[in-house]
Parts: C-alpha cells; structure tokens; sequence
C-alpha cells in the first residue's frame, strides 16, 4: 500500500491542474465541457418510462421545450428507465450526440433551475479568460445544487495552480471558511478550499486554518486533505507554517497520510516558489531524513532538485539499521552517484567497496533512465 501511495506522490502533477486535488476528480469531465462537445443541448419533460420486456432495455421519452444548443425536436427518445418519483423533477436535460444522422443522448440529468442557470451563464463565458471563468465558478461552489457544486469544484481541480492565484481577488474568504467548516463538505475538496482560502485571505484566515491543523485527534477529513490545509497555511502565515512543516515531517508518530500530505506541500512550494523557500524546504527534508520509512522521498527530492547542501546528513543515514530497506539504501547511493562534491565520490568509493553489486544496480538504473 505504500508503494503505491509513494508512487503517485513522485509522479508530478500535470501543469494544467490543481496540485491540491485527486486524480480521479480532475479526471471528470465537466459540464462545460460536455456542452461543447454535444452536437444539441435539449431540455424538457419526461415521459413514458418503459422497459422492453424482450431486452430488459428502458426506455424513456423526452419531450423537448427548449434547446441550449443546436436544433430542438419535439420530442428524444432517451435509452434509460427515468421515471419522475417523489421530487424529482420532471424537467430534464441530455447532452447528444449525432451518429448516423439522429441525436443520442451521452449525459443528463434532472433539471433544476439552479442548473439552468449555472449552464446559461457557463455557455456564455470566454474559453480563454480563466480568470472570469473561474470567478463564475467560485459562486457556484457553495451551491445547494449537488450537481451545480460538485461541477465547479471539478473546474477547480482541472485550473492550474497559476491560474488559481491569478483570480484570487475574485475568491471571498468567508465563503471558503464555512465550507471548511462544514463537515457535510466532500473531504475531496477540503484541501483546494484550503488553497484557495491561502490565495485569497488575510490573518484571520491564518488562525482559522491554523485551529483546523491544531485538532488532536484530527478528524479524518483533515489528516487526508493535511498537505492543502498546510499550503493554505503556508501562504497565509509562512513562518507559521514553515515551522508546523518541519515539527510534522520530524514526528514518525504522525499519521502516514499526514507526512505524505506535509511532502506535497512542500513539493509544491519547491516547484512555485523555489530559491525563495529553498531554506525553508531544506529544514524539512533534514526533518524527514530520520525517518527510515520515509527518508526515501527526502532524498529523491534533493537529488532531484540538485540540493546538496544536506549531503553529509543523507550519507550518514546509510549505516543505519532504521535505513536499511533496499529502496532506501539504492536511493542514498543513487543521490551520491549524482552529486557533484567530493565527500560523494569517497561515500560512492567506500559502498562501492563493500557492497559492488548494489552501486552496478544503481548505475545501471541511472543509465536507463538518462536514455529515456
């Protein structure tokens, strides 16, 4: 199971989503998406629920009003079983697609007025400016609409960090703060809320967000959102937080789930901030080099980002029994092999020596992976 949390951690996140979120939600399609890609956006009426005795098939009748996008026949059939129960509405609408010349529904869904007005005001809005894209979203987020809410926090997750910090002036605080205190919140979208409220609020916000890390225990949904809730604090109160960083990543006995969110963090203020955190960053890899379950990912990270200033501390974790995991110890030699300094090429002599199979395995690895 760690192996495969550890993974998608060294994996970088794509440029063009939000660092905070998880894949499978920036993987959705979003409704403005869908919208553009639909040959017709139809609303109207169901009727006629059915289901085809001799194929189990249902069918439903749609009885069209009115068209978002594209032409408006008076009537679809819809191939599902869609039947109008209790409250929910009659009103409906499908996304379709052509295919041999007739329109087949792709998506739907029941049809609030809350929804028609998010899809209006979506279809209106300029593919290229993201940031009054995303202003239109963030009234969205807090939506009593499940589906209105739940689609612009996916247009959310898909935005690029740059993006993000670029609209921060259009984000109202108060809004971010109550949807982290809600509990009935998604914890999917604690973390991003999080980020968000770090761009975009002040002191106040600082003490919020450091209250929420404070909790002992901490609830479920803050120890899995910890590495957006730390960025958030981060941006708000960096000394603070800086120092709540390193305190985590020195504490084995923290939850996994929150060292590897403290990583992501600090991952990400490695690649948005770089020299101007590079101190801050390296008190927190020296913090997590104790840590034999972790070391690992200290040490790639320094390899990785050509930080050698902590390799005497990287060497002497070698020896130790706490670090003698293969994955480890390959990846100390791995960071010895490419630093530059001459304390790295005694250590790379001295393992050579005693261990000659394992610095030929590391050095074949880099080998293969200079070729790709």
């Amino acid at each position: 199971m760690r192996a495969a949390i550890v993974f998608v951690l060294l994996v970088a996140h794509p440029a063009s989503a939000c660092t905070f979120c998880t894949e499978n939600v920036r993987a959705k399609p979003t409704l403005a998406m869908q919208f553009a890609a639909a040959h017709a956006v139809l609303v109207g009426t169901l009727k006629n629920p059915r289901v085809d005795p001799k194929t189990d098939e249902g069918f439903t009748d749609l009885h069209v009003s009115a068209a978002l996008k594209g032409d408006a026949p008076k009537a679809l059939t819809l191939r599902a079983y869609l039947p109008v129960i209790g409250e929910t509405p009659a009103e409906y609408v499908a996304f379709c697609a052509r295919a041999n010349g007739k329109l087949d529904a792709t998506f739907g869904a029941p049809l609030t007025p809350a929804l028609l007005e998010y899809l209006k005001g979506a279809a209106q809005l300029s593919a290229t400016d993201h940031t009054a894209r995303l202003a239109y979203y963030f009234k969205h987020l807090a939506s009593a609409d499940a589906l209105v809410a739940g689609d612009a926090f996916v247009e959310f997750a898909r935005a690029s960090d740059a993006d993000i910090a670029a609209a921060s002036k259009q984000f109202r605080p108060e809004v971010l703060r109550k949807l982290l205190a809600d509990e009935k919140t998604p914890s999917e979208r604690v973390g991003v809320f999080a980020y968000l409220l770090g761009v975009s609020g002040g002191a106040a916000d600082a003490k919020f967000l450091a209250q929420l890390l404070a909790q002992d225990p901490l609830p479920e949904r803050v120890r899995e959102s910890f590495g957006g809730l730390l960025a958030g604090y981060v941006l708000l109160a960096p000394n603070d937080g800086w120092a709540l960083a390193a305190r985590v990543l020195g504490d084995d006995k923290r939850p996994f789930s929150v060292l590897l969110g403290t990583i992501q963090a600090v991952r990400f203020f490695q690649a948005s901030q770089r020299d101007k955190c590079k101190s801050q960053v390296l008190k927190c890899c020296a913090a997590l080099l104790p840590n034999g379950d972790l070391a690992d990912q200290a040490i790639e990270d320094l390899r990785r980002w050509g930080y050698w200033e902590l390799s005497a501390d990287v060497f002497a974790q070698f020896g130790k029994p706490t670090h003698s995991a293969p994955i480890v110890r390959r990846c100390i030699v791995r960071y010895a092999l490419t630093c530059p300094t001459d304390e790295a090429k005694r250590f790379v002599a001295r393992a050579r020596e005693a261990d000659p199979k394992l610095v030929a395995t590391v050095e074949e690895q880099l080998k293969q992976f200079e070729k790709k």
